[in-house]
């Protein structure tokens, strides 16, 4: 197979491939990356810590996005955008707030209470447009990764009820 290459890329391989410089940074970041993830793992050897560790932070972000999916859930006017239980999901949530506008919820959340969440259509273009989302601006997104907090969640849930409330 024979890849697109633009005039100044080499004709070599591997870097006929590289349409542009090589992400520096990300490759910079890749040995602290597995540091942090073997270092929240336990085992004997790297690979079982790496693999530990992963495991750790897989279930840290789905508990967190489990106890925002609960505590939204109890707010009138907040509608989730989810597979059903049996459905296994990623530590990412999407939401509306009837009577709101999400990138409203979004500044507000950022300016008042602290919390980044995003808005838009997440790269689901065709579900958004399907489901009428995309006429009235997207989702509203909440994501974990592991250095999110507890606390951060809490704060999330309280936030959207004391803009629901108001």
């Amino acid at each position: 197979m024979e890849p697109y290459k633009l005039a100044p890329a080499p004709a070599y391989i591997p870097d006929k491939l590289e349409t542009g410089t090589q992400n520096h940074e990300g490759i910079a970041g890749i040995k602290p990356a597995i540091e942090f993830i073997a270092s929240l793992g336990t085992g004997s050897t790297r690979n079982e810590q790496i693999r530990s560790g992963l495991e750790f932070i897989e279930v840290y972000e789905n508990e967190l996005a489990l106890k925002l999916r609960r505590g939204l859930s109890d707010i009138d006017g907040v509608t989730l955008y989810q597979a059903g239980e049996d459905v296994l999901k990623t530590p990412t949530v999407a939401f509306r707030v009837t009577g709101f506008e999400p990138r409203e919820i979004c500044r507000r959340m950022a300016e008042e209470h602290g919390v980044f969440i995003a808005d838009g259509d997440f790269y689901a273009t065709t579900l958004a447009d399907k489901l009428g989302i995309n006429q009235s601006g997207g989702w509203i997104r909440a994501g974990f990764a592991p250095y999110n907090t507890e606390e951060e969640v809490e704060r999330l849930i309280e936030g959207i009820i004391q803009i629901v409330n108001e």
